[in-house]
């Protein structure tokens, strides 16, 4: 779901304590998805949902918009701003936007470790 309208974005943002960059987003992209049937499911649908998630904010970086994302813990509240059927969660939001004070650029020299140290060929 897409929610771009600024009451609903505010509203949005009290569904998790972790979640207030969504009151001052340009759009909020909510993933509501079936209520899982069992444990497997539940995490075959987290780890769908979050690939789904990284995707869509990798494709945002590589169009000048910043993201951010958030967990959902009210649910109740969630139902009554989205009006999403009993039977479906709001599981994530990614919140998106042009960035406020620059624009949002690659990082040319990231402080990584180096690949070899973290990448095992065969055997640790």
């Amino acid at each position: 779901m897409v929610v771009t309208e600024r009451d609903q974005l505010e509203e949005l943002a009290r569904v998790w304590q972790g979640a207030g960059h969504v009151a001052r987003s340009a759009a909020t992209v909510g993933l509501v998805a079936a209520d899982p049937e069992d444990e497997l499911h539940e995490a075959w649908m987290q780890y769908d949902l979050g690939q789904a998630t990284a995707y869509m904010m990798l494709a945002a970086a590589d169009r000048g918009l910043g993201s951010a994302h958030a967990a959902v813990r009210d649910q109740a509240r969630a139902q009554r701003v989205l009006r999403f059927p009993d039977g479906y969660s709001l599981v994530y939001v990614i919140a998106f936007g042009y960035p406020a004070d620059r624009p949002l650029t690659p990082i040319r020299n990231p402080d990584r470790r180096a690949f070899d140290d973290v990448v095992h060929w065969g055997r640790w």
